[in-house]
């Protein structure tokens, strides 16, 4: 089954997690559990199925989509939920990151392709810096992951990364500064603890958030290539564009042909010779600065351009799109891998599926204990004179006594009271309401107790 949850929904579950301690440290447990209760009778247990036991995470993510909805309803005041900041500027750096690469890569690549049509383009320089350097920062990518494999580092231990992420995360709340004035302050400060909260319980979430800037920059690899090639095939339609190579290195036309040769392997299987320059077109595009350019074959010139097209597609272009598969592949196993068995979680689920238990206070407890006491002494009195009666025995009592109240009962006195009202003491008191593991255990306990 397909996960429900995205990135920016866990910057609103922990978002409402700070919200709702805050909550209860001002009003009690009582408020939170009486809302979510409301919210699982009202919202949610419509949704299930009768005799089936709803999944965990998706009870999470629908409680989530309900506070979400709340918010969005509440026009009391204005509130800018983390998830709506981060889907717009995710958004608007993916389309900025898109065009400043595109504009970058035609930018420079037709600046190397100017040609006065006195001296042909270098394509073994234009070939070293579109080609060679992105080939050179693939594989330094390539062994920065196999050497974090090998030695099990954390991606989060990367001090390139920390830096990008420091400054990208100082930038986004820049830029929504005009927004972020406008909210309360107490609700500025939950939206930043919400995000340190991410960062701290980062071991939860993984690399969850590594992948979104790993697939930001494919994404400037992708366009940047998309530039270079628009570069490329604009200079080759609209004006005579002649490429030539030449090197101070003394080497051979057959060496070049052999190398080019290789790099061709890819694709010359299925496009032929015609997709890159043959062992008489090399020779003939070679330029001596002491023998000028007069003598270049213009046909040998043009031969390279398919060639340094196809190796851009090839070794540049495709890799980047692979990577941003892969990139998805791996944003989809964090999100699957993402754990929820955090005390949160807990605590969440307990106040959701467990039906509200109406409590009253000790005071009314004891007066009924008393009234009950003196009816009975009353009603003692009366038969006073009669035979004497053995009245059954109850029993040990066993007192559930809630959370809520449990340190400002005095046990004493309810062991006395029990004992006038019921006929019989308190064996033991168990704390019920404390969280959801410890209930589970209570419910062990009143059962070794009543077998």
């Amino acid at each position: 089954m397909k996960s429900p949850w995205r990135i920016p929904d866990f910057l609103d579950l922990e978002y409402f997690f700070i919200q709702d301690k805050q909550l209860e440290e001002e009003h009690g447990a009582d408020v939170l559990r009486d809302r979510d209760r409301n919210i699982y009778q009202n919202e949610i247990a419509g949704d299930i199925d009768d005799g089936v036991e709803p999944d965990r995470i998706w009870l999470i993510h629908r409680w989530l989509q309900v506070r979400r909805s709340q918010k969005n309803n509440d026009e009391s005041e204005y509130e800018l939920l983390p998830s709506r900041m981060w889907y717009e500027l995710y958004g608007f750096f993916v389309a900025l990151f898109s065009y400043l690469a595109l504009v970058t890569g035609a930018g420079l690549a037709y600046s190397f392709l100017s040609y006065s049509g006195q001296q042909p383009v270098n394509v073994s320089l234009f070939f070293l810096v579109f080609v060679g350097f992105q080939v050179l920062s693939l594989f330094a990518l390539l062994f920065a992951w196999y050497y974090r494999r090998i030695h099990n580092l954390d991606l989060r231990s990367s001090l390139l990364l920390s830096l990008v992420n420091k400054g990208l995360n100082s930038f986004f709340l820049k830029i929504r500064k005009h927004g972020l004035d406008n909210m309360d302050s107490k609700l500025r400060s939950q939206l930043y603890a919400a995000l340190a909260a991410v960062r701290i319980r980062g071991r939860g979430y993984g690399s969850l958030f590594f992948w979104p800037l790993f697939l930001m920059f494919q994404l400037f690899g992708i366009a940047f290539n998309f530039g270079v090639l628009g570069a490329i095939l604009l200079k080759v339609t609209s004006s005579d564009l002649a490429f030539g190579w030449q090197s101070t290195i003394q080497l051979s036309s057959h060496f070049v042909s052999r190398i080019v040769d290789w790099i061709a392997l890819p694709w010359s299987w299925f496009l032929g010779s015609a997709s890159y320059p043959d062992m008489s077109q090399i020779e003939g595009s070679r330029m001596i600065l002491k023998d000028g350019f007069n003598h270049l074959n213009s046909g040998d010139l043009v031969s390279w351009w398919p060639f340094i097209c196809l190796s851009i597609c090839c070794y540049c272009l495709l890799p980047r799109m692979l990577l941003f598969v892969a990139g998805m592949f791996g944003r989809s196993r964090s999100l699957d891998r993402v754990s929820f068995n955090r005390p949160d979680h807990n605590q969440l689920l307990h106040r959701l599926l467990t039906p509200q238990l109406e409590t009253i206070q000790r005071k009314t407890v004891l007066e009924k204990g008393q009234a009950h006491f003196e009816k009975r002494a009353a009603a003692e009195e009366t038969i006073k004179e009669q035979p004497k009666a053995v009245l059954p025995k109850i029993g040990n009592l066993l007192a559930l006594v809630p959370d809520e109240i449990f340190d400002d009962c005095d046990l004493s006195e309810l062991k006395k009271y029990t004992q006038q009202a019921f006929g019989d003491g308190v064996a033991g008191v168990l704390r019920m309401n404390d969280d959801y593991e410890a209930d589970e255990t209570l419910v062990q306990q009143v059962q070794q107790k009543c077998t």
